[in-house]
């Protein structure tokens, strides 16, 4: 169900400048910098050699995830670009999710762009995003993005990265339920992505970006 203040958005009787509050409001004062962390993109390539999804389209996941991840103190900056062989480019199992380990690259956050994810619980279902542990090494981890996804999917999925479960509060980054608001993490979420940064920043687990 839309909501009323989304409705008025949308209508324009709520002001740019009360969305920036309300936003504001839930995320607390800004934060100071906590560390800037490295994103390692691959991207498929389909059977003729091209590339899933281009740059651009990588550009503005890295973009609109950098900007919501700001407030918490962390920035996020893509490191490297590579090309993921067609054999990997459409996922329909757990042992396909798996075989992306071979391609992980070490203390970074690994992406992973794919033609096609398809939910390993539910076969019918297609996903736009995941962050997966390969179950024999589950520090071997890695975000998996679908060509499908929408432009919050890689901060929904880096929320998971670090810590975060679902919420069921529309237009928060980590629910499912859009309005056509902006998307917010809120509060005790932006402490939670300050605490384990910290604590990546703190194990060396990742190289400064």
């Amino acid at each position: 169900m839309v909501s009323r203040r989304a409705l008025l958005a949308t209508a324009g009787l709520l002001s740019a400048g009360a969305l920036t509050s309300r936003l504001a409001r839930a995320a607390g004062p800004a934060a100071a910098p906590v560390h800037a962390f490295p994103l390692s993109i691959a991207v498929a390539e389909d059977e003729a050699g091209a590339p899933v999804r281009d740059e651009a389209w990588v550009d503005a996941q890295v973009a609109e995830a950098a900007r919501l991840f700001e407030p918490a103190g962390v920035a996020l900056r893509k490191v490297a670009s590579r090309a993921l062989p067609p054999r990997l480019a459409r996922v329909e199992t757990r042992e396909d999710r798996d075989a992306l380990a071979a391609a992980i690259e070490a203390r970074r956050i690994n992406v992973m762009v794919v033609a096609s994810l398809r939910d390993v619980d539910d076969p019918r279902r297609f996903r736009m995003g995941v962050h997966w542990r390969r179950r024999a090494t589950p520090e071997r981890r890695c975000v998996i993005l679908s060509a499908s996804a929408l432009p919050t999917v890689l901060a929904h999925e880096l929320g998971h990265f670090f810590g975060l479960g679902h919420s069921g509060t529309e237009d928060n980054v980590m629910s499912y339920t859009r309005t056509g608001a902006p998307v917010f993490f809120d509060a005790a979420q932006i402490e939670k992505i300050r605490t384990s940064a910290r604590r990546y920043a703190a194990s060396k687990a990742l190289d400064p970006a």
